[in-house]
């Protein structure tokens, strides 16, 4: 249910315990890592798919690399919200990984293979909003990125462009090469002398 303040008050917690007794409880929740596929094969022949979560996957043998990360009841299980989840998910699939927004109840899991480009996801994903998922249920319309090594999620398309200036500025920067950094260090010894001569010489 939606957290107000004056529900807050009345129960007399604060913020922050509000914030890790959700946490808890999303943990609590059982979270479960499956393959897309054997979503559909337990579906059509029955049967459970089996949560992949603590496993180390070699992703050469996997045909369809596309995972579901949810819940026990299926139900309010997108949370990716801690970061052991995230690193565990990282060393299943031995690479970094794109968060796909399903809905409140599930996100999924593709492996950064080189396969998948962010343009064509984030439209995936909208397409999938406006069509297929109830307004209430949508978690968002951009995909995210994760990195295996330091478990940090963050816009997939902001990344994108924050990697492109990275790269512009390296090539700037080797482009100059020992002369522009020459250059540069001359600058700064002139700024350096400019600061030690007194403002008013008359003194």
């Amino acid at each position: 249910i939606p957290v107000t303040v004056s529900l807050m008050n009345e129960w007399g917690v604060s913020v922050e315990q509000i914030q890790a007794d959700a946490m808890m409880a999303d943990k609590n929740r059982g979270v479960q890592l499956v393959d897309m596929t054997q979503i559909v094969e337990s579906m059509i022949f029955g049967g459970t798919p089996k949560n992949l979560l603590n496993e180390k996957l070699d992703m050469e043998t996997v045909e369809n690399p596309m995972f579901c990360l949810t819940n026990e009841s299926k139900m309010n299980g997108a949370s990716l919200l801690q970061e052991d989840i995230r690193k565990q998910i990282g060393e299943c699939l031995g690479s970094d990984f794109f968060v796909i927004p399903s809905s409140v109840h599930e996100v999924l899991i593709l492996p950064d293979n080189g396969i998948f480009q962010v343009p064509e996801l984030n439209a995936m994903v909208q397409e999938v909003n406006e069509t297929q998922v109830e307004r209430q249920e949508q978690l968002s319309d951009k995909v995210q990125f994760c990195d295996k090594k330091t478990a940090v999620m963050e816009n997939a398309e902001r990344r994108e462009v924050r990697l492109e200036k990275e790269k512009a500025a390296e090539k700037a920067e080797v482009k100059g090469g020992i002369h522009g950094r020459m250059e540069k260090a001359k600058a700064k010894i002139k700024e350096k002398e400019a600061d030690k001569v007194p403002k008013n010489k008359s003194k």
